[in-house]
């Protein structure tokens, strides 16, 4: 596909230029370096005549207690849980000032009560931008302000979680299916 902002096209060949066009990309799958500390992955690759390691941690610990994320900026990546992890990747994007997010499954790996804590800060670190939230887990996209459904390429439903449950599509037939894993209406005793 193609990505326009303003009308015009957006060609993004290195995450240099995601940068460029003030994109963050939250990722199911990352990287970060285990020996370095939370800020030094965080700052890896940007300019490092605009940043250095000392302001940056401070710089961090404020944008981490703005939106209530409980992180060292000093510990050690092979240190941290996953769901630490996580919290690093979600920081990056927002201590780099990208615009528009991008949330590729974010709450994968996290355990239950991690991933309620990310959706419960979602609405505040995603104000004032733009964000995709990419999800299997339906229970995900409640918070959400527009749902697409996409099945086999295209886009078969969109609107609000009670809309969709309401037309009672393919959207309405996996949550339910979904959610009965959590409720009596099925699974295994």
């Amino acid at each position: 596909g193609q990505i326009f902002i303003d009308g015009k096209e957006v060609v993004i060949r290195s995450p240099k230029d995601a940068l460029d066009y003030k994109i963050g990309m939250v990722h199911q799958h990352f990287k970060l370096v285990d020996v370095f500390s939370a800020t030094e992955n965080i700052i890896l690759g940007l300019d490092e005549g605009k940043f250095n390691v000392k302001k940056s941690a401070e710089r961090i610990k404020k944008i981490s207690e703005q939106y209530g994320f409980d992180i060292d900026p000093n510990k050690k990546i092979y240190e941290m849980s996953v769901s630490e992890k996580q919290t690093v990747e979600i920081i990056k994007v927002l201590y780099r000032g990208a615009d528009i997010l991008i949330l590729d499954e974010p709450t994968a790996a996290l355990d239950p009560i991690a991933e309620q804590e990310m959706y419960l800060k979602y609405a505040d670190f995603t104000k004032g931008k733009s964000s995709v939230f990419i999800s299997h887990r339906l229970a995900s996209t409640r918070f959400c302000d527009r749902i697409i459904m996409i099945e086999n390429g295209t886009l078969t439903e969109t609107g609000t979680h009670a809309q969709l449950m309401a037309q009672g599509g393919k959207y309405a037939e996996l949550f339910e299916l979904q959610s009965s894993y959590y409720n009596d209406k099925g699974g295994a005793d």
